[in-house]
């Protein structure tokens, strides 16, 4: 059994529930890579370290003679002494290494079966960097024949690698051809070389190509990712999982892991670190251990660090801070920097995941951040309603806005340098407030589902709170972003004036009576959707005869409303029943 669902997100990466035959994680997720022949820290520690899942290789158990016969025997958590959900990779790494392995894809498939894995993976080719074109396409038709075997024959959850090398059409073709089968992840292979030569701006491109091809409802693998640094950008970009082998081979080689990059034990005096090797010991000590009492601490210190970066990544995401953690990240190497400014030349990509609003303000701490989507994507806004309302002020960090938008998201919750200071709406201009924002929030056309409204104004703050016509509720201006909760009657008028299918998620027969009751409406009830949805936008739910049901803040773009089959699609706010 597996399942994956969203439950928030930013940019374009999200937290979410993986489920494999009972065992739950939550993603971004990192598996730390186990070698059977070399434990440094043990699989056991591992789980107690809050590490639900881990990778190993599938291939040096099945080489190992001893080891295959107990895999066989015993049963892959039995000889890892591991309870939680355990991957494996197929001997690829091998493959792209040493140029060959000793067993065929339907082999070592059958194997991984055998010995009860959770995830497995077929033996596709890895194609590295810079290889020419040829050899590329060549290894790509490998692997996608080797996908096909692994469809047929699968009896597990498996990944299906996309390859490609730094060809970005074949990365999007190998996605697309892959997404067409049935698999459950999706990791991005042969990255390795790219980043040891810290070609990070490479990796952007080779990312976001595979997520262009990719269905949106399978995580997405990023293979041999494991420094803290790349975290936060590579979840930006869309990753889901990682996986690394550096706690342990950094830790032999006496290097110390920073979420800012990697230092050698020689260099340090002080640990700019409290987890509980770090509060335990001092550089100087660990320096005067024994070899390999000295490489167990740093092994467990690298990976509280991992740890800790990925807690801080999905922190990042609940808060709508995941651009300001990548701007900050950013600047730790100029490689990476420049991968970060190449990350936002995909405006399209990001814009189509980037949520219509936040739990946070936004922040300019950089000339670089104001080229995120949700800088892009307000200007443009801005700029079609001003069409329509003309009167404008100038803000310090957006430039010339419509003065009636002045008290919504992003504008109104905004910090820079300079102050900006909100002036509170007039009785008289309450409406043109809400009727702006309505044009903003919903399109082209919507502030005319406001015309008559009676807008009051809270005795308190001032500003706009319930929206109503003759005596009926329309909607609500909410405090935390100056954006519309909409109300059954507001959800009729807007329903009314915009054309089929914008700002629709159609639902099917099974979920209508729900949606009419106000119950939440679950992505596998979802047939079709307006594609220029965006995340946490408010939309309307309607049945196939565009009858209006619900209306409710949807969880996933337009485009993910029509593929996703699991999880929470639109939290209904109000139902409309018969």
């Amino acid at each position: 059994m597996f399942k994956f669902e969203i439950k928030a997100r930013d940019a374009a990466g999200r937290i979410g529930r993986l489920e494999v035959n009972g065992k739950k994680i939550e993603t971004p997720a990192i598996m730390p890579v186990v070698n059977p022949k070399q434990l440094i820290v043990t699989p056991k520690e591992l789980r107690k370290m809050g590490f639900h899942i881990i990778i190993t290789n599938s291939y040096i158990i099945y080489k190992d003679e001893e080891l295959r016969q107990k895999a066989l025997e015993m049963g892959i958590h039995k000889l890892l002494d591991y309870d939680g959900i355990i991957e494996v990779d197929s001997g690829s790494f091998q493959l792209m290494r040493y140029g060959g392995v000793e067993v065929t894809n339907r082999e070592i498939i059958e194997f991984q079966h055998k010995i009860g894995v959770d995830i497995g993976t077929f033996l596709d080719i890895p194609t590295v960097p810079d290889a020419p074109r040829e050899k590329a396409e060549e290894d790509l038709r490998i692997t996608l024949e080797r996908a096909k075997e692994a469809e047929e024959i699968k009896q597990v959850p498996m990944n299906a690698t996309v390859q490609g090398s730094t060809y970005l059409d074949l990365r999007t073709y190998a996605a697309k051809k892959l997404s067409e089968m049935n698999f459950e992840i999706h990791p991005i292979g042969a990255v390795v070389p790219l980043m040891e030569s810290y070609r990070y701006r490479e990796l952007v491109d080779v990312v976001v190509a595979s997520k262009l091809g990719l269905r949106p409802d399978r995580p997405v693998h990023l293979f041999g990712a494991g420094h803290p640094m790349i975290f936060a950008l590579a979840v930006a970009m869309g990753i889901d999982l990682f996986d690394s082998a550096s706690y342990a081979l950094y830790a032999k080689d006496d290097r110390y892991l920073t979420p800012e990059g990697t230092k050698h034990l020689s260099e340090l005096e002080y640990f700019p670190c409290s987890c509980p090797v770090c509060s335990r010991y001092t550089p100087q000590e660990l320096k005067e251990m024994p070899k390999e009492k000295r490489v167990k601490m740093l092994a467990l210190h690298n990976l509280w660090v991992i740890r800790e970066e990925i807690n801080r990544v999905k922190q990042a995401i609940k808060e709508g801070e995941l651009w300001r953690l990548v701007d900050e990240r950013s600047r730790s190497h100029p490689k990476l920097f420049s991968a970060y400014k190449r990350l936002l030349e995909y405006r399209d990509y990001l814009e189509e995941n980037e949520p219509i609003t936040k739990s946070s303000a936004f922040f300019k701490v950089s000339e670089e951040i104001m080229g995120t989507p949700i800088v892009w994507r307000a200007k443009q806004r801005a700029e079609r309603v001003k069409q329509k309302f003309s009167e404008t002020i100038n803000h310090p960090i957006f430039g010339e806005i419509p003065k009636y938008l002045s008290l919504s998201y992003p504008f109104a919750q905004s910090e820079g340098e300079e102050d900006f200071t909100i002036e509170k709406p007039k009785k008289n201009e309450a409406k043109l407030y809400i009727q702006a924002v309505a044009e903003y929030q919903f399109g082209e056309g919507a502030a005319e589902a406001f015309k008559d409204a009676f807008v009051e104004l809270s005795r308190k703050t001032g500003m706009p709170r319930q929206i109503k016509a003759k005596g009926k509720h329309l909607a609500t201006f909410r405090a935390e972003d100056g954006l519309l909760t909409l109300g059954i009657e507001g959800a009729k008028r807007v329903h009314q004036i915009l054309p089929y299918p914008r700002m629709r998620v159609v639902v099917n027969e099974d979920a209508e009576p729900f949606a009419r009751k106000g119950k939440n409406v679950f992505a596998k009830f979802v047939i079709d959707a307006d594609e220029n949805i965006r995340p946490y936008d408010e939309v309307l739910v309607v049945n196939k005869n565009d009858e209006l049901l619900a209306t409710g803040q949807t969880l996933l773009s337009g485009k993910e409303l029509k593929i996703f089959q699991q999880g929470l699609a639109v939290k209904v706010r109000r139902g409309i029943e018969k």
